[in-house]
């Protein structure tokens, strides 16, 4: 089999797990109010959040290899988007094992990370020219990716507001359910965006790894 392939089918069966996980907490919470700690989606240190952290260190460590393998192009992009993301990666992975941001209220912290995710494509938008002309690909999935998260965080966090309306309209039990929704979508949605794009960023690392190098193309 394939190296594309393991990747592809290693995908698939993450998303699967993602969803199992995100059927089982919102089926135990609506049937019991309750789940055990390791599947819970709103926890320290679960399932779901160590996934996510897993991921988060996978890509930024992608980044890093990125970083250290741009000789293999004929043409290499900068080292500022591969370390940018890197860094990124790599204290978000850390923020999902620790919590950190939940220290700073007086900080909106899904803001400060939609702010760094903006200026890394403004600042390095050559790159990203490069990258949609000759690996348009990768550029699409990663978007997919970004997509499906931040719509997921953020469409999610905007929800309070009508689960807040549904409590006040209803009864306390259907705005627990709408709760619980809430946070499973918000949460899947999360480690789904994440899977494609680390699927994106294996798959281009070992595109860039498997292919020679310039000097080897064009022998002296």
């Amino acid at each position: 089999m394939s190296t594309s392939k393991i990747l592809r089918q290693g995908t698939i069966s993450l998303i699967g797990l993602e969803l199992g996980l995100a059927i089982a907490y919102f089926w135990g919470m609506v049937q019991r109010g309750s789940v055990p700690h390791l599947l819970n989606f709103n926890g320290l240190r679960t399932l779901p959040s160590l996934l996510q952290a897993i991921h988060l260190f996978a890509i930024g460590g992608l980044c890093l290899v990125l970083l250290m393998q741009r000789s293999r192009l004929h043409a290499p992009y900068s080292w500022y988007l591969p370390l940018a993301l890197a860094c990124l990666c790599l204290f978000g992975g850390l923020d999902e094992l620790t919590k950190l941001h939940l220290t700073f209220d007086q900080i909106n912290w899904k803001f400060l990370y939609l702010g760094l995710l903006a200026a890394i494509p403004i600042l390095s938008w050559r790159d990203l020219v490069w990258l949609w002309q000759i690996h348009r690909i990768t550029l699409i999935r990663v978007a997919t990716g970004m997509a499906i998260f931040l719509g997921g965080g953020f469409g999610a966090e905007f929800l309070k507001g009508a689960i807040a309306t549904t409590a006040a309209q209803n009864s306390a039990e259907v705005a627990a359910w709408a709760e619980y929704l809430r946070i499973t979508l918000e949460e899947f949605a999360e480690l789904c965006g994440e899977t494609i794009i680390l699927y994106a960023f294996a798959v281009f690392t070992v595109k860039l790894l498997t292919q020679p190098l310039p000097s080897e193309t064009h022998p002296a």
